[in-house]
């Protein structure tokens, strides 16, 4: 099984083995030290620059490496789907059946 971390000095996303305790970059040859297991990271975009943060699922709020704005961290019981008609990502709360999308308007159904 493999997870996914952002890369400390690239921002590059990485990809590793369970089990490892750190990852070396093959861009930029930096060192990122995997969180420890049971720790969950989630991603999300800033809002600043549109650069991939990773952060812990128990943040409140992300403050950006790159131009140090600080982005709101979604609620941790919230899912997200692409929209089954113009794919754009939609985010709805877990356990809810169907999510209407804001764009299109298509209602796509969550298979839970």
């Amino acid at each position: 099984m493999q997870s996914q971390i952002v890369c400390s000095g690239c921002r590059s996303l990485l990809m590793y083995p369970s089990g490892a305790t750190n990852v070396c970059c093959a861009l930029c040859s930096s060192v990122t030290t995997v969180p420890p297991p049971g720790m969950e990271m989630a991603q999300l975009i800033c809002g600043g620059c549109r650069t991939l943060l990773m952060y812990t699922r128990a943040a409140a709020s992300v403050r950006c490496s790159c131009c140090h704005t600080v982005n709101l961290a979604p609620a941790a019981n919230i899912a997200h789907i692409n929209c089954g008609n113009c794919h754009t990502t939609l985010m709805y709360p877990y356990g809810a059946p169907s999510v209407k999308c804001a764009i299109c308007q298509y209602i796509t159904n969550v298979n839970v």
